[in-house]
């Protein structure tokens, strides 16, 4: 198949560090000190030798980012709104450093208002590209399975070792073919039927190992109770210090939710052996139900991973090439 699904990993090359976000809300990872954190943006400014304006790298960053969301193929139709955010965050992070290039004043409260509106933008691109990726993928993805005959809903199963690795590419093995990995409500702790499934994904990546897997975490759209919203809100400084709405905070957490989630069956897969650079993580908020949110079992059913099979090659392009 042609297609291929871009993987824009959120996992580090090495995931000791991660954190498992078992508790009750997601937790922000430990932020630098104040001066390891100046001294790290200072280091991320990159001088032209031949003379030329420098450049910061959070801002190339996110300029690759938000050049990759708008040449994706309907990008427009399905990641819109998050296009527009990554711009409109751009030209902000755009205007903060042509003024402390102008001005050549690199004060760490100017540095940070260009990173943090650089690394919004970073991620808003990557919503709207994994967002029109994920659609195009799914269009595709059930037309060649609904021609072969296989079963797409959510407890299907199929003897996905019987396929080769150009059968496998792209092909959405969880919940399709391995079973559902499915969350307690408003946790990232999977359910004890999940645990199975993670099993049986180990296996089928051990018995292709060219291939890599991108994890996608979702959840409902039940909003968190509003203790553990602010937990999260108090847990994250960052966001903490924002002037943010209700429905921004919400979307926050639900960001932070479906992140863990993702991590948390990336985890779980390199615990069990799997290479952690095969694996690419990323949340989706509550995008995509697959049941309806207007009942107990609908919702529960949203609380959810998905695991897609992709070219090791799309892992590591979203990565930037690291090794």
């Amino acid at each position: 198949m042609g297609y291929r699904l871009l993987v824009v990993a959120v996992l580090a090359t090495g995931l000791s560090g991660c954190a498992l976000f078992n508790d009750d809300a997601p937790r922000a990872p430990q932020l630098e000190g104040h001066t390891a954190q100046v001294e790290a943006w200072r280091d991320a400014i990159r001088r032209d030798p031949d003379g030329g304006a420098p450049t910061f790298v959070p801002l190339a960053d996110a300029r690759k980012a938000v050049a990759a969301a708008k040449a994706q193929e309907r990008v427009n139709e399905f990641g819109a709104d998050a296009l527009s955010r990554a711009e409109a965050s751009l030209a902000e992070a755009q205007s903060g450093w042509d003024k402390i290039a102008k001005n050549d004043k690199r004060s760490a409260k100017a540095l940070s208002g260009v990173a943090d509106a650089a690394h919004d933008a970073e991620r808003q691109a990557q919503v709207a590209q994994y967002t029109a990726q994920r659609e195009l993928g799914l269009n595709q993805l059930n037309a060649l399975q609904a021609s072969r005959g296989v079963s797409t809903g959510p407890g299907a199963t199929a003897d996905a070792g019987q396929l080769s690795d150009d059968e496998l590419i792209n092909e959405r093995v969880v919940p399709t073919m391995l079973g559902s990995l499915q969350f307690q409500e408003g946790s990232a702790r999977l359910t004890d039927d999940s645990r199975e499934v993670i099993g049986r994904l180990v296996d089928l990546l051990a018995a292709h190992p060219d291939l890599g897997v991108a994890v996608f975490g979702f959840t409902d759209n039940a909003e968190p109770a509003d203790q553990r919203l602010q937990a999260f809100i108090n847990a994250n400084p960052k966001l903490a210090q924002q002037d943010l709405s209700h429905a921004q905070q919400v979307a926050a957490y639900r960001q932070g939710l479906t992140d863990a989630r993702a991590r948390d069956v990336a985890q779980l897969l390199v615990q069990a052996g799997t290479d952690p650079d095969r694996i690419g993580a990323r949340g989706m908020r509550n995008q995509h139900p697959i049941a309806s949110n207007d009942t107990p079992a609908g919702r529960r059913k949203n609380e959810r991973a998905e695991a897609i099979m992709v070219p090791l090659e799309a892992i590591q392009a979203g990565r930037g090439g690291q090794q």
